[in-house]
């Protein structure tokens, strides 16, 4: 009984044994191949920010008793890895009432150009009292995007759904010259 014991213990020892040098030696190839990863992400990263542009505005748009809504930035962000291209622009709403508020961009052109709705995507709420960062993107999945070369101008839709008496419509012309 004593010598199946032992050989038992002695088969487990050296199979945790072989256990721990496979598991250290994959280790260090996962680790390896993983930092080959990083290089590439970051490679492909710097490329992308070499399309990359963006126009820092800081701009006042409406001030009112109800909303104060300034223009931060826009940008032309290139993501080569996905193949797409989209235009951010951010607003930083701030909500001066009581009640949450939602902000949508309409009537969207890019260069005299009406822009499709379909490459359109702006709604945010705020609520009473808060700060959100509101972001139009335009982007279109199934071709080109409109040419964005000297100004973007929209109606800023602001309105409340719990209150159907409050509306603003503010005229944004954005000059990208």
């Amino acid at each position: 009984m004593k010598k199946l014991i032992s050989l038992s213990l002695v088969a487990l020892l050296l199979l945790l044994g072989a256990c721990s040098s496979t598991s250290s030696s994959s280790e260090k190839e996962i680790k390896s191949a993983s930092g080959e990863e990083k290089t590439q992400k970051t490679e492909a990263t710097d490329e992308a920010a070499d399309d990359n542009q963006k126009k820092e505005l800081n701009q006042a748009i409406a001030d009112t008793e109800n909303v104060k809504v300034t223009l931060l930035n826009v940008e032309k962000v290139v993501d080569k890895e996905w193949d797409e291209e989209k235009f951010l622009v951010n607003f930083e709403v701030e909500n001066k009432r009581e009640d949450t508020i939602e902000v949508q961009a309409r009537e969207v052109s890019a260069d005299g150009k009406m822009v499709d709705d379909s490459m359109l995507n702006m709604s945010t709420e705020v609520s009473g009292g808060k700060k959100a960062d509101a972001v139009l993107t335009i982007q279109n999945y199934d071709g080109d995007l409109p040419a964005l070369e000297e100004n973007l101008e929209m109606i800023l839709y602001i309105f409340s759904w719990e209150d159907d008496n409050f509306e603003e419509k503010h005229q944004v012309t954005i000059d990208l010259k």
